[in-house]
Order: structure tokens, then sequence, then C-alpha cells
């Protein structure tokens, strides 16, 4: 019995990598992608709520202080990101995103709403919307836990 479910864990993580490779292959023009994959999570975060603490983004992408320092130094240094006073806690800095990065948090939602409309689209509409209910069930999931 064991075994039966390893094989069946196995099989649907090779079903997501596969269909995540298969997605993603075809959009090498991705337009963010000057960014590396960290420095895209940070902005991703950040575009959800706009302002946000340091602490708490790196918290939320279980990332190190140190790491946060050196991707938010550098997303400042490409303009990105400004870093601000808390406004309640003197201790805190947050992070706002700028207009060139607000520009690449919509390109970011652009894409993934392009990504998925082109891996779902063989599915009926019925389908469709509970893959994509489920996926918003489990971001929800995600985002409570953070």
């Amino acid at each position: 019995m064991k075994n039966r479910q390893k094989h069946a864990e196995d099989h649907h993580g090779e079903a997501i990598m596969a269909l995540v490779h298969r997605a993603t292959a075809g959009n090498a023009e991705r337009p963010t992608m000057g960014l590396n994959v960290r420095q895209r999570l940070v902005l991703q975060s950040l575009g959800q709520e706009n302002l946000r603490p340091i602490a708490a983004i790196g918290q939320q992408l279980g990332f190190t202080p140190s790491t946060m320092t050196g991707l938010v130094d550098r997303l400042e240094e490409q303009g990105f990101v400004k870093r601000e006073s808390h406004p309640s806690d003197r201790r805190a800095t947050v992070l706002r995103l700028t207009k060139k990065g607000e520009s690449a948090y919509r390109r970011e939602v652009d894409f993934y709403r392009a990504l998925v409309d082109e891996t779902l689209s063989e599915l009926g509409n019925d389908a469709k919307r509970l893959v994509l209910d489920a996926l918003a069930h489990l971001g929800r999931g995600a985002s409570a836990a953070a």
C-alpha cells in the first residue's frame, strides 16, 4: 500500500512539474526576465499590498534578513522599490513599489494570467472554473499561513 501511495505522490509531483515546464517553456519572453526569481517574488508580494514591512515579506517568502537586505538593495538600485519609515513603528522599515515597480508587477500579473489561460485552454468552462477556484482557495490558505 505504501509503495502505491508513494508512486501516486511521485506521479502527482511529476505531473505538476511537467505542467509548469510546459507552460513556462513557451514563455521565454517573460517581460520581467531581467529580474531573478527572488526579486520577482518580492515584487509580487509587495504588489499585492503595496506597503509592507521588509521583515514581513522576508518571513512570508522564507528569506533570511540578510537575503532580504541584498534583494531590497538591488531592487532599490534598479528603481523598483523604495524604503520608507514604518508609519507606526520607528524600528521598522517598509517597502513601497515605485512606478517602475508597479509596472513590473502588472507585467507579472499579465504574464500569469496568460499562462493560466494558455494552460487551461484545453479544459471546458466548468473544469476551468473548478481549477481556478481550487487555485484561489490554495492561494488564500498560503496567504493566511504567512
